[in-house]
Parts: C-alpha cells; sequence; structure tokens
C-alpha cells in the first residue's frame, strides 16, 4: 500500500514554507502529522486529515468545526494523491477564506515531490536490476534463455559477440567515494551494461566484433575523463554466447592480474598515456593466453619442474643467442633447414648450438616432447 514516505513530508515543508505565510501539515494514512512548520504538531493525531483519507476529497475546517475534530485547527486540507490512490494529506492552518485559494497551489506542489521522488526511485531501482543482472550474467548464473528475459526485463542490449573488460583504479577508495555520482555517467558512456565489482572496479561488455580494438580505446578514453585517475584494463576472450560472458570475465580478470604481477616484478608494461596527468594500462587475455593458463594452473614445485631446464639455459647464455636459437626452431615446427635459413647460419652450426642446449639442459632437442618442455619454460618466464 502506497503512503507518503517521512522524507517526502520533509520536503514539501521545505520546498513550501517559503512561500506560503501560513503553517502548513503533512499527514500520512493514519492521519498523524508527519511533518509541519509548527513542530509542536508533529507526532499527533489529526481528525481533519483522517476524514480527508476517508472521503477521498478536500475538507474546509472553521473554528466552529474545530470542537468536533481531534487535534484540527482552522484551515484547508486537501488530499495528496499519486496515481489516482490518497497517499496523504496536506494541510494549511489559518482562516478559511484566506488559505483556501493556496489549497491548489500546496496540494499540485506536494504531488509534483511526490512524482519526481518516486521516478527517481523507479530509475534508482532499474539501474540495480540492471547491475544485478549484469552480475548474474558475468557469474554464469543464466543460460541463453534466462539471459534474453533477464536482459529484455531490465531494458538492456547486448550485440554478441562480445568481450568483457575490468577496470581497476590506482585509488580503490576514491572510486568507492565517487560510485553514486559516476553511475548516471557510467550508464551513459557504457549503455547501461556496466557493474561495479567487490574490490570497487568495473565490470563492462563491450561489442566483440572487428572493430572492438577502436570501440575499446574510445570507451576507455571516455572512462579516463570520468574516473580522473590512472587505471589498470584487463580484456578477456571474446565469446558468442551470453552463457559464455562468465568466461570472457573470468579470462579478463587472470589477464590483469598477470599484467599486474609483470609490472610489479619487470616493470614492462604496455602503457597509454592518454594526459599528462592520467595514464591506463591494458593487459589483453588473447595476448598471454599460454602463459596465463599456464602461470594459473602451475604453482609451487610444479612451477619449478617445468622451469628447471629454461632456467638453466637463461643461466648459461649470457648474450640470447641459444634462447633466441630455441624460439626459432619452435616458431621453425622443429624444421631445422627452415630455422638455419630464418637465421641465416649453415645447418652444421646450428646443430652445434643444439647440442650446446642439450648438454646445458639434458634436453634431448630431436625429441618434441623433451623440447615442447624446455619451450614450456620459455612461455612461463620470458
Amino acid at each position: 500500500m502506497m503512503e507518503i514516505e517521512d522524507i517526502i513530508a520533509d520536503k514539501i515543508i521545505a520546498r513550501t514554507k517559503g512561500l506560503i505565510p501560513y503553517d502548513i501539515n503533512v499527514m500520512n494514512k493514519q492521519g498523524i502529522v508527519v511533518a509541519s512548520t509548527d513542530a509542536s504538531r508533529v507526532g499527533r493525531e489529526h481528525q481533519g486529515a483522517r476524514w480527508v483519507i476517508e472521503h477521498q476529497e478536500s475538507v474546509t475546517v472553521d473554528n466552529a468545526s474545530t470542537r468536533y475534530l481531534a487535534g484540527a485547527k482552522p484551515g484547508v486540507n486537501l488530499p495528496i494523491e499519486y496515481q489516482g490512490n490518497c497517499i496523504g494529506v496536506v494541510g494549511i492552518t489559518g482562516d478559511p477564506d484566506k488559505v483556501c485559494e493556496l489549497g491548489a497551489l500546496l496540494k499540485m506542489t506536494a504531488e509534483l515531490l511526490v512524482e519526481q521522488s518516486r521516478e527517481k526511485d523507479a530509475a534508482l531501482q532499474l539501474r540495480i536490476e540492471k547491475e544485478n543482472c549484469i552480475k548474474q550474467l558475468l557469474q554464469g548464473q543464466l543460460d541463453e534463455t534466462q539471459a534474453l528475459s533477464a536482459l529484455k526485463k531490465v531494458q538492456l542490449s547486448i550485440r554478441l559477440p562480445a568481450v568483457c573488460v575490468i577496470i581497476t583504479p590506482s585509488d580503490p577508495a576514491r572510486m568507492v567515494q565517487q560510485k553514486l555520482d559516476l553511475t548516471p555517467s557510467l550508464a551513459l558512456t557504457l549503455n547501461g551494461v556496466f557493474c561495479f565489482n567487490s574490490d570497487a572496479g568495473l565490470s563492462f561488455i563491450l561489442d566483440g566484433g572487428s572493430n572492438t580494438e577502436s570501440h575499446l580505446a574510445a570507451k576507455l578514453g571516455q572512462l579516463t575523463r570520468l574516473l580522473a585517475q590512472p587505471f589498470s584494463v584487463g580484456i578477456g576472450c571474446t565469446v558468442d554466447t551470453y552463457q559464455a560472458l562468465a568466461l570472457s570475465q573470468v579470462t579478463a580478470r587472470a589477464a590483469l592480474q598477470f599484467g599486474l604481477a609483470e609490472v610489479a616484478t619487470s616493470n614492462c608494461v604496455h602503457k597509454n598515456s592518454v594526459n599528462k596527468s592520467t595514464t591506463y594500462n591494458r593487459y589483453y587475455y588473447d595476448h598471454h593466453k599460454e602463459k596465463i593458463i599456464i602461470n594459473s594452473s602451475a604453482k609451487g614445485w610444479h612451477l619449478s619442474e617445468l622451469t628447471k631446464e629454461y632456467r638453466a639455459l637463461c643461466a648459461a647464455d649470457a648474450n640470447g643467442s641459444l634462447r633466441h636459437t630455441l624460439q626459432t626452431l619452435m616458431s621453425s615446427s622443429n624444421d631445422m633447414t627452415s630455422c638455419a635459413q630464418q637465421l641465416n647460419i649453415h645447418r652444421n652450426t646450428l646443430r652445434n648450438r643444439l647440442e650446446k642446449i642439450q648438454d646445458i639442459t639434458g634436453v634431448n632437442y630431436k625429441k618434441l616432447d623433451q623440447l615442447f618442455r624446455l619451450y614450456l619454460g620459455k612461455v612461463i618466464l620470458d
């Protein structure tokens, strides 16, 4: 059942008390004064208001009538209506002959404030429902049919193929403080297809078509101006179904974590300077897929075992020529002739280098499984 809220009642008093030189009262559906320019009347029962609510029409109270209406004073009381329902009463205290003309103005003002407040509440509720829908998609809680239905319900549209993008700000506390102010601008910039993450970051879904790169650059430029602080970006894999958006989210998170770890250890980063004061760093899952997958699954002694041969090669290869030879051999599909041509060396020279690699690492370069293990170490460490 709809009823006027105390906060709206207070707004009605605040907006009208300077315009009307009489005491103004707002009563709820129980006939209790919930806001008034006369503080002594708040919380008291108003029989005139109860009559208005019961009969759904205005009532004028003169001096003679006050003896029959508890809590009432001379004046006029009018119903506050919203969508055809009486949700409260607004009244002016004073000589009925003087205040009745002001009643229509007061009623109109009160109903306008109620309507604005309800529209704002409805917009906020829709924004919450949109964000919850995006979170459900990115957490893999909806199948294709459910996703289509949920998106339609909250008036969102996602074009497939699509890609998930995660943003982590350099100052999460500042992002949290700005969240309410940022939301309307973010909704406009990102077409409503975004949600805030638990770490104060931001996830959004982008069209994954042929112009994804330019589209992403444009969005990041806009976000740079909105956020006004440095941030890092993880870009996930492109997917063709709504249900697979959860995978894109996971890979975007993995790319971001991988990139941040890389810059922390080697200070090697793909940095795009947008202006003198703000930069963003981008990390693509597809650019480092093998490393990300291996690093996420190989930990502790598994990682040590996978990389020990390549670490031995690094220690013995000061100028990097042997590692370059290994890279070229793998990119040549282990074809000795092609590898020698790419390196512009004789096959015997290539064989000597490979035998030296074998002596250092114990890896037989003629056995593909052993050579692949050495290459895995390179993928992980380089």
